[in-house]
């Protein structure tokens, strides 16, 4: 239902995404948007375009500021994938992989620098544009920041992640991005400032749900579903909620192998499976599972504050797809 609502508007964002990067120099730019088109949720647009209806405006507004939101995400992509060696990204092998990485590094950062452009390029009065960019800039920082936090962890080698720190860590690399398409859909149709909080808490929380349910994802997903490999986050070493939870309960000598193999960047099979299966001997999948479930709960709480409306209804079928989904 939250697809098919969005879906004509999606393709506009799409659409604009194109005439962006088309024009542009081939050598540079040119394998950035069949990168972008090879599928993806598009949840960031998806979620600006439905608070956007469900604040009363009209979507048409948030097509441009939607895009350049996606722009940037595929850019963290980009490094991202580069950061963790990824071999994978929906399915087809990860733009460093394909091109190679100083080629994937300088298409990421052409990205960064031509969203940018569009971002204070955008035609809207001046007051709004200057806010909206402050609003822009202040989450790109969030996500790279938390992004920071979790390579700053490897590299001290550190384990002992409070849960505390891996949430906060969550809310800017994840949730940030995704709590202001919710806002942002509120604030460009010109929706009250407690309105647009409202959007903005929502979209955290649905944010920390996502991620949490695709770290789970990564270890008991399949990869023709998930497009990514399965316990690719115990070769790179994430700390997960997962690995937070298994390392509290389990024993000195599981805690000695987990941390070893998370440590070591192990690619071996037995290695992974056997992380994977500290995780379910100590209920740690089952912990994450109940804890995306309380923050969707907490945003469908958010979400049904909103006014009724076919969108309202689609952001409320959205918190369940959210921590059901298998992709």
């Amino acid at each position: 239902m939250f697809y098919e609502l969005a879906k004509p508007d999606v393709s506009e964002v799409e659409k604009y995404i194109a005439s962006v990067l088309e024009p542009e120099q081939k050598e540079v730019y040119g394998m950035l948007l069949p990168y972008i088109m090879r599928g993806g949720k598009r949840m960031r647009p998806m979620l600006a375009i439905l608070c956007c209806r469900a604040a009363g405006g009209d979507p048409k507004l948030v097509i441009k500021p939607a895009g350049i939101i996606e722009m940037f995400h595929n850019f963290s992509l980009i490094h991202d994938d580069i950061a963790d060696s990824s071999q994978f990204r929906r399915g087809e092998p990860a733009l460093h992989m394909s091109h190679g990485t100083p080629i994937a590094l300088n298409s990421g950062d052409a990205l960064y620098t031509l969203l940018l452009k569009e971002l204070v390029g955008l035609d809207m009065p001046r007051a709004k544009h200057v806010e909206l960019q402050k609003r822009y800039i202040g989450t790109f920082k969030q996500v790279v920041e938390g992004q920071g936090a979790e390579l700053a962890w490897e590299r001290a080698g550190r384990f002992d992640i409070s849960e505390g720190e891996y949430l906060a860590m969550i809310d800017g690399k994840t949730s940030a991005l995704i709590g202001l398409s919710c806002e942002m859909g509120g604030y460009l149709c010109g929706a009250r400032r407690r309105l647009c909080s409202r959007l903005a808490r929502f979209g955290h929380k649905i944010g920390a749900a996502f991620q949490i349910h695709d770290d789970i994802l990564n270890v008991t997903g399949t990869f023709e579903k998930y497009q990514k490999e399965i316990g690719g986050d115990v070769t790179e070493g994430k700390r997960t909620l997962m690995v937070i939870h298994c390392l509290k309960h389990c024993d000195a000598g599981e805690r000695e192998r987990v941390t070893g193999i998370l440590g070591s960047h192990s690619t071996r099979k037995e290695d992974i499976s056997y992380v994977i299966s500290v995780f379910q001997k100590y209920g740690s999948v089952k912990y994450a599972r109940e804890l995306a479930a309380k923050l969707v709960a907490e945003a469908r709480a958010e979400a049904s504050k909103l006014d009724d409306s076919e969108a309202r209804r689609a952001l409320l079928a959205l918190c369940d797809y959210v921590i059901s989904r298998e992709t």
